[in-house]
């Protein structure tokens, strides 16, 4: 039997985007020291998990292809998450990452890949191996990118994040748009829970 699932983008949604000093740039977490939960996301992982829905990270992360940190320290992140979630009484179901850049500095990692978002690979592969019913599905992200995935995957979408004026703008530019949007992903959870009664 097919299940519904949310699809969460990690960076800027489920954790915080960590600003490098020496570069004045926000960038990933490229270790588990700058690994921390966004304000009220484990609690609100929890509440999916209580109402039913599979939870599943479907991130772009392709800081080993420009050389940035290892697959271990990848591995250490995303298990830091897992635990950082469970200590908030949350569960994870599922973490897919795209590895790849097509600029990438490693050359195995320099590819125009089908599961980069705004491509919807990975939605598409978490859905094939969890079978999970698109239809009953939600992408909630951060970036453009997020839902154009979710878009072409046939995923509901959440845009996360501030409603400013140049955010209208990128999406009018892009021609696309959310279906809802959400200051936090504990706002977006109410959404997907005032749908789902």
């Amino acid at each position: 039997m097919s299940r519904g699932a949310v699809f969460l983008d990690r960076d800027g949604v489920i954790n915080s985007y960590v600003y490098n000093a020496e570069f004045g740039t926000v960038d990933s977490p490229s270790s588990p020291s700058e690994f921390e939960l966004a304000p009220g996301a484990g609690e609100a992982i929890a509440e999916l998990n209580q109402i039913g829905m599979l939870v599943v990270v479907v991130s772009n992360q392709p800081g080993i292809a420009k050389g940035r940190f290892s697959h271990t320290l990848l591995n250490q992140v995303t298990d830091k998450m897992r635990d950082s979630v469970a200590e908030c009484g949350g569960r994870i179901d599922a973490v897919y990452y795209c590895l790849h850049h097509p600029e990438a500095a490693l050359p195995a990692y320099r590819t125009q890949c089908e599961c980069r978002k705004p491509r919807p690979g990975l939605l598409l592969r978490a859905a094939r191996e969890l079978n999970v019913d698109l239809e009953g599905t939600y992408m909630v992200g951060d970036g453009i990118t997020d839902i154009q995935a979710g878009r072409a995957a046939g995923s509901q979408t959440i845009f996360v994040g501030q409603s400013k004026p140049y955010i209208y703008y990128a999406f009018e530019k892009h021609g696309i748009a959310p279906d809802f949007m959400a200051s936090t992903l504990a706002n977006a959870i109410k959404i997907i829970k005032a749908r789902k009664s």
